[in-house]
């Protein structure tokens, strides 16, 4: 765990992003504003790093409101009084960097500037078979790029080695905290009762948030997606022959299935429907049309079934579902369970038209084309198997929120005990109770 992690992880970032020079003041940087164990922040410590704050928190709100900008300003004061004090505890705890580890941090640092510029190359189209002049010209576009932004080599190397301290004091600090066993079990059991209160008598509630991580994970905002802890029952698996109808003859079919909801709506409603009746009948000759499209197909493989090939045999042959394209995908098939939201309802009813493992529906028809179905199995409900590595995974979670609320509070306990004393200018800027 980093100590960027607890310490306004995403305001540290901003050292590495664009900082604008800050307006002169009448008052001097070297104006003194808080005093910690009488060491000083000073009014250009404080400048520098509220224009950070700002810079930041500009793609988001309005950081000049009488909302937004007293709340930054006391970030940016309390923050910068907490790392002079982590300054004074690395020394007075004999945490000071040794040189080899100075030396690590800068190698590691370097490594990682070096591929923050390979990266930069290939964006703006570098190859291995671009020029040495273009490499040369592309080199010196990128590192101006990022010294316009405060970006250079030696800074990041300068602050790669100090956060190196501070993760120093971070291990001190959490080095004695463990997690039980026990605790990893109570914690997997809390989980599971949370998630089965929200979907065990709920499959679609359960199926959005399957959705809403599969968004997430596309996106790459891994730190929204949510582990599922229990699985509604009723599940069952069911792969498929998904078969390319005629274009026009599908279009068809989704229009009349389309107008006869709108006018069957509006007969409910008592309103007036304009046009005539789309009836029933329309509907299903629609759709035995499509059927018709692909009844050649259809014979084929049913003839390949009555000779006794395996469904999960024909679907590479035949589907046209990419979803279906490989054998661990046919392998796992799809959940369907029969209040699912994440099928088209013909597809889900489908599914559980046969009642035996093992058997095919018959075809249906759907806006992608005609779909053979086989039900291969049924899927256990109830909370997922407490795995070892499941087990893992939960307990470096309770490590991580055990450390951090002991680095936490011995931060709280660290500003308790320290001398610090506040200008008037910086307890303008604190709530009364912190100033005082």
């Amino acid at each position: 765990m980093k100590m960027l992690n607890r310490l306004l992880a995403a305001v540290m970032a901003l050292m590495l992003c664009c900082v604008p020079a800050f307006a002169e003041t009448a008052t001097s940087v070297d104006d003194v504003l808080v005093t910690v164990n009488n060491v000083p922040v000073t009014r250009g410590e404080f400048d520098e790093y509220l224009a950070n704050l700002q810079s930041f928190y500009s793609q988001y709100y309005d950081v000049t409101s009488a909302e937004i900008a007293p709340l930054l300003n006391e970030i940016a004061l309390t923050t910068l009084v907490q790392f002079k004090l982590m300054d004074q505890k690395i020394i007075d705890l004999g945490l000071a960097l040794t040189d080899e580890e100075k030396a690590d941090a800068t190698q590691t640092a370097r490594e990682e500037w070096e591929a923050v510029i390979n990266d930069g190359m290939t964006y703006y189209g570098i190859t291995d078979e671009s020029t040495e002049d273009e490499r040369a010209a592309m080199l010196l576009q990128i590192l101006a790029e990022l010294e316009s932004m405060g970006y250079t080599e030696e800074a990041y190397i300068e602050e790669a080695v100090l956060n190196a301290g501070y993760d120093k004091l971070d291990a001190e600090i959490v080095k004695d905290v463990t997690v039980t066993d026990e605790e990893v079990v109570a914690h997997y059991n809390e989980l599971v009762a949370s998630d089965e209160v929200a979907y065990k008598n709920d499959a679609a509630a359960y199926e959005n948030m399957q959705s809403m991580n599969n968004m997430y994970l596309m996106y790459g905002y891994t730190d929204y997606y949510i582990d599922l802890y229990y699985m509604p029952e009723g599940y069952r698996s069911v792969t498929h022959i998904l078969l390319s109808a005629d274009e026009a003859l599908l279009t068809a079919y989704a229009d009349l299935q389309a107008l006869y909801e709108e006018q069957q709506l509006a007969l409910e409603e008592g309103t007036e429907v304009t046009g005539t009746l789309v009836t029933a009948e329309e509907i299903e000759a629609a759709r035995l049309a499509i059927i018709a499209n692909v009844q050649p197909t259809i014979d084929e493989i049913n003839a390949k079934l009555a000779e006794g090939v395996a469904f999960a045999d024909l679907i590479p042959q035949y589907t046209a579902d990419p979803g279906m394209s490989d054998a661990a995908a046919i392998a796992e098939g799809y959940a369907v369970h029969m209040d699912s939201i994440a099928w088209v309802t013909e597809f889900r009813d489908a599914a559980f038209t046969v009642d035996n493992i093992g058997d095919v529906t018959e075809p249906v028809v759907t806006d992608y084309g005609v779909h053979i179905l086989q039900y291969t199995g049924d899927i256990p409900g109830g909370p997922v198997e407490l795995t070892d590595d499941l087990k893992e995974v939960l307990r470096q979670e309770l490590l991580a929120s055990a450390q951090s609320d002991v680095y936490t509070d011995t931060l709280n306990q660290w500003m308790e005990e320290a001398e610090i004393v506040y200008s008037d200018e910086a307890k303008a800027m604190l709530p009364t109770e912190t100033a005082e």
